[in-house]
């Protein structure tokens, strides 16, 4: 477990609201949908919608799923002052066309765009690679609860 002096933790940044189950047989372009439309009520005052989801569908295509199945989508933005996320759980997950991955949860993570957060947003990058390992993927895939997931992720 990665302890940042700058105080980068999950705990902090997922919570039961934070958390959405996507059922169904999804592609990673409507799983990615859906995550910026659960994570929209967070920043609508911030950023408006059409912009929310231009930039993350231009930047989603950057973003490779890790080794372990998991993947980050995420983007910057000049108008934030801190991390904003959503964590979203596929029971029945979607392959990844790119490198043939099952992806069963994936974190939209949006950050400032300031060269005073470059480092919190890489240090959030790792600690998400290092925790969301496949043993505790398929804990989560096997949840139908947000509390429970959020719990356990806890102290992370």
């Amino acid at each position: 477990m990665i302890k940042q002096s700058d105080g980068v933790s999950l705990s902090a940044l997922i919570k039961p609201e934070t958390v959405v189950f996507l059922e169904g047989n999804l592609s990673k372009e409507e799983a990615v949908r859906r995550l910026t439309e659960a994570i929209l009520p967070q920043v609508e005052r911030i950023i408006n919608r059409a912009a929310l989801f231009e930039r993350v569908a231009q930047v989603e295509k950057l973003n490779q799923v890790l080794e372990s199945g998991f993947y980050i989508p995420h983007a910057k933005f000049p108008e934030l002052d801190g991390f904003h996320a959503v964590l979203g759980v596929m029971p029945e997950g979607f392959t990844d066309p790119a490198t043939g991955l099952k992806v069963r949860a994936a974190l939209l993570l949006l950050s400032p765009h300031k060269p005073t957060f470059f480092q919190r947003h890489l240090n959030m990058l790792s600690l998400l690679s290092q925790t969301f390992q496949p043993e505790l993927i398929e804990k989560l895939a096997a949840l139908r609860d947000p509390a429970a997931a959020a719990a356990l992720l806890k102290g992370k």
